[in-house]
């Protein structure tokens, strides 16, 4: 099982509580500086993920919680996922020195919105990796607490709360429909390995709960991003 390739992800992970401990000990007066602390520690972690993107894996496919020479691990390392995953570390750096600038419309938990941003970027790089529908939809879930919270962090303002409890509600739908969508692929796949569907798709593309199970992921994928007409 080759744990090391969760290396970012873990980075990310202790970068999100780094932030909320050091809210223990800082003054109030210099907590926004928290988030460009936390930018720049997101950079790094840019640079760590783009040093092994261009001297370790070479376009292979690596997979983790896995037997070793396995392809049916829950999560992979490929080109796409390197790059998916390059790409939501600079937005977050942006978004976190946007924030930097917006903090001080708080009048409180300007650290905990930085740790927010920071685990919803956690839950964007473990789906970025995704190869089973659980891991996909852990994250999917994770990215969707944060946004709720993020959402409605302005408890003072009405429409923040709004705002949350909107999100909230059509992100419970969203998980409802991948839920079941997940349970009939698993029933008639008997697996929720992205890679074993992928080698049983010409038994599969015929399988009616099949293909309804898979239409309800898509369909509750297409709610979490509020695509058209969803």
């Amino acid at each position: 099982m080759n744990y090391s390739l969760l290396l970012p992800e873990l980075l990310v992970a202790a970068l999100g509580l780094g932030v909320l401990l050091a809210d223990l000990w800082i003054a109030p007066e210099h907590r926004r500086k928290l988030g460009l602390a936390a930018a720049a520690g997101l950079f790094l972690v840019f640079l760590v993920g783009l040093r092994d993107a261009v001297d370790g894996y070479a376009g292979e496919a690596l997979y983790a919680f896995a037997a070793p020479g396995s392809r049916n691990g829950m999560y992979v390392l490929d080109t796409l996922a390197v790059f998916f995953k390059e790409f939501f570390l600079l937005a977050g750096i942006v978004v976190l020195l946007m924030a930097v600038e917006f903090s001080d419309r708080f009048a409180s938990g300007v650290s905990e919105f930085y740790a927010l941003v920071i685990f919803a970027l956690l839950g964007m790089m473990f789906a970025a990796s995704a190869n089973d529908f659980i891991l996909l939809f852990a994250s999917l879930e994770l990215i969707t607490i944060t946004f709720v919270v993020l959402n409605s962090f302005q408890r003072s303002r009405t429409a923040s709360i709004e705002a949350g409890v909107k999100y909230l509600i059509l992100g419970a739908l969203a998980s409802a429909f991948m839920v079941f969508g997940i349970a009939l692929v698993f029933g008639s796949a008997n697996t929720t390995n992205f890679s074993q569907i992928q080698h049983a798709q010409a038994a599969l593309v015929g399988n009616p709960v099949f293909l309804v199970g898979l239409a309800l992921v898509v369909a509750g994928l297409l709610f979490k991003i509020a695509a058209v007409p969803f």
